[in-house]
């Protein structure tokens, strides 16, 4: 047996929960925000993370995430992210090792 083969097999007897878990996309709702200040991020009136503060933080190295209650995802790929800075979302993607892996992105129609 091919050594793929062994593996997949090996997954789908040994771990039945990691097929399922592994590949199913969940769906989270939050802002656009960088993970460096993250929920602490200099804030509008209204609550919402300041977009020139995101922008200038991922300018020096920080990488965009979602925060979401109190916690922030780091979100890839960020080429996906970077259109939504400061904004409210809903991502739809794979939690893996603490980060959001996006497979589609789009304003919230919740504001």
């Amino acid at each position: 047996m091919k050594r793929a083969q062994r593996l997949a097999l090996l997954i789908t007897v040994g771990c039945p929960y990691l097929i399922v878990s592994g590949f199913a996309d969940s769906v989270w709702g939050g802002y656009v925000t960088d993970t460096h200040c993250g929920t602490h991020c200099q804030r509008t009136s209204d609550m919402k993370p300041d977009l020139h503060c995101i922008q200038e933080c991922v300018r020096k190295g920080s990488k965009y995430g979602l925060w979401s209650g109190k916690h922030v995802y780091p979100l890839q790929p960020q080429s996906q992210a970077a259109s939504y800075e400061a904004q409210n979302v809903e991502v739809r993607g794979e939690l893996r090792n603490g980060t959001i892996y996006i497979s589609s992105i789009s304003e919230s129609k919740s504001h």
